[in-house]
């Protein structure tokens, strides 16, 4: 059988794969979902029967459907067109939220998280007007799948809307069977313990609870030593002492200080602002190196800003200190 062939039966093969989640953590729009079986007719035993596809494919929204499908498979490896598909999508559809949807995570993979934060609310505000419209029940499933609301929950965090993307991961963590790899499901709980520490005031109980799930579950090295970074700006911020656990030793901190300074960080490690990353590695190295850590605390300093008056005051407060440690002969 032929390469392309070969890919199409394996896409077609996740896709009928999809039909079996529940809608919540499934990647295909809720209208696309397949309508219930109908009732088994006796007399019609020897017939064929009916398969899900056939009875997505008798909907009226055939074609819509079909088009989000091609723009999803290209949303992975060529989020500039499935930018340019979702977008023509939007127009022949005004009055539909999913090409909104694929738009919005099409610019987040372009890594344009603001306009994509822009484009979740449009896609929300389109799905609250059609819901009104149509009488729904307000207890029916929301309108974004598993893997779209993490782009949501990104997009809010990357854009600056932390009351946002802590609410959404209080909904996603509830979803967890949409990630098979348990890295993922790792990354998931991190990055919900990160979103609570940057509420003001930061949900500390909250995070806790994320991140011992996260330290409870984490094989990968580089995970469960973030993870043990994030405990450690979790108790430095509530001003609790120094507490590394007996497993992390110098190899496993330096290894987070390289990947931290690296030009890119490994796809499945948490999705958060750049500085964040250098502010965990600063925490640990502490001990092998004031030097290092005072230039990591100084690039999570530049990028923190001053949104949190309480945090701000934190870390520059850090920042003297290590300073002041690396005047000292």
């Amino acid at each position: 059988m032929g390469g392309a062939a070969a890919s199409w039966l394996l896409l077609l093969a996740a896709e009928a794969s999809d039909l079996t989640l529940p809608y919540g953590e499934a990647s295909r729009p809720r209208l696309c979902a397949p309508s219930p079986a109908p009732a088994r007719d006796e007399s019609t035993l020897g017939a064929r029967s009916t398969s899900p596809w056939d009875r997505v494919r008798q909907q009226p929204v055939e074609a819509l459907c079909t088009a989000l499908a091609r723009t999803q498979i290209r949303l992975a490896r060529d989020p500039a067109a499935a930018l340019e598909m979702a977008q023509k999508l939007a127009r022949d559809w005004p009055g539909r939220a999913e090409p909104k949807v694929l738009e919005a995570r099409a610019l987040l993979a372009r890594g344009d998280a603001t306009q994509s934060f822009a484009a979740f609310q449009a896609a929300r505000q389109l799905t609250r007007e059609s819901e009104r419209e149509a009488a729904a029940d307000a207890s029916s499933p929301p309108g974004l799948s598993a893997h779209a609301l993490r782009d949501y929950a990104v997009a809010a965090v990357l854009s600056g809307h932390a009351d946002v993307a802590a609410d959404t991961y209080r909904r996603l963590v509830s979803l967890l069977d949409a990630w098979p790899d348990p890295r993922h499901v790792q990354r998931l709980y991190l990055e919900a313990a990160s979103a609570s520490l940057r509420r003001s005031p930061a949900a500390y109980d909250e995070a806790l609870g994320y991140l011992s799930a996260a330290e409870s579950q984490a094989r990968s090295t580089g995970l469960r030593t973030y993870a043990a970074g994030l405990h450690a700006l979790l108790r430095a911020r509530r001003g609790a002492p120094a507490s590394d656990p007996s497993w992390l030793d110098a190899p496993e901190v330096w290894h987070l200080v390289e990947r931290a300074r690296s030009e890119k960080l490994p796809s499945y490690w948490p999705r958060v602002p750049r500085h964040e990353v250098y502010g965990l590695a600063s925490l640990l190295v502490e001990r092998y190196s004031a030097t290092e850590a005072a230039e990591l605390w100084e690039l999570y300093v530049k990028g923190l800003g001053a949104a949190d008056p309480e945090l701000s005051s934190f870390a520059r407060a850090r920042l003297a200190r290590l300073a002041r440690a690396g005047a000292t002969p």
